[in-house]
């Protein structure tokens, strides 16, 4: 078969003291070594320098340098999210736990009370068998297995003048001693005119009920007549600090608070479960 010249290209190569040679090459083979190559060659040069920026040591730092900063975060907002449902859980705890019983105070007198303190005067209701028992520690007087039902002694023309309310009580805590556990508090009369009495509170538990001030019960009486109670006359703010003896264990206690006019009604009553710790 003849060949078509212009499949080939002719080269004469002459060298001195030499016949000159005659050569046929496909031009195929010319385009493949002057095109095929170099872009072959290109293309090797351009994957090598990527493949050595990817490889090297700046890059593989920086990667892992990326790398550590995603599983800081994703290490952190793990942390978050347990940290919050044992707080979560913690708050659902403290609340069931210690989450105070408040009588309402004169901003919530309006509405029904939890209890009515009209009882805790009266004693026409109370049975004789349930007198307190009274058992003397040092100079505090402790009641045991004692409803406050029949703590307080009434007297002739004794009223309930709870409302309207005239005086608040606000910021209780409990502080403690080696020896003493004591209920602050602070009263706000809700008008502007000079509130005076006496006060006295109950520390109490299913076991024990302590009395505040002391001196209320260091007499014959079976009952605390209100005069025995701390002496207050205030127009703008009284602090109270009620002590009680340190309780053999520590929980949740009752504190009842009673406030007494001079002349022996009550003004006001407020009952809050507090925990006491040691």
């Amino acid at each position: 078969m003849p060949k078509k010249e212009s499949e080939f290209i002719s080269i004469i190569y002459n060298k001195k003291n030499d016949s000159p040679k005659y050569f046929e090459i496909k031009k195929t083979k010319i385009l493949l070594f002057f095109i095929g190559l170099p872009s072959i060659t290109l293309i090797a040069v351009i994957l090598g320098v990527v493949g050595v920026i990817h490889t090297s040591p700046f890059h593989l730092i920086d990667n892992y340098r990326q790398n550590s900063k995603a599983r800081e975060a994703i290490a952190k907002t793990q942390t978050l999210e347990e940290e919050k449902m044992a707080l979560t859980a913690k708050l659902s705890e403290l609340q069931e736990k210690f989450q105070p019983l408040v009588a309402p105070t004169s901003a919530e007198n309006n509405k029904a009370p939890i209890v009515s303190p009209t009882p805790l005067i009266s004693t026409s209701n109370v049975k004789t068998n349930s007198l307190p028992i009274v058992q003397q520690v040092g100079n505090q007087v402790v009641l045991q297995g004692l409803s406050s039902l029949s703590l307080f002694r009434q007297i002739p023309g004794q009223h309930d003048r709870t409302k309207p309310p005239t005086l608040s009580l606000s910021g209780f805590q409990v502080s403690g001693t080696r020896d003493n556990t004591s209920l602050l508090f602070n009263i706000i009369p809700t008008g502007d005119s000079k509130i005076a009495g006496h006060i006295i509170v109950l520390m109490k538990n299913e076991l024990t009920i302590q009395v505040y001030p002391s001196q209320a019960l260091n007499s014959a009486e079976t009952q605390i007549n209100y005069e025995t109670g701390e002496s207050f006359s205030t127009q703008r703010f009284r602090p109270v600090d009620a002590s009680f003896l340190k309780p053999r264990k520590p929980g949740n206690y009752t504190f009842s608070i009673f406030i007494f006019a001079k002349n022996g009604d009550l003004i006001h009553y407020q009952s809050v479960i507090m925990p006491v710790k040691f």
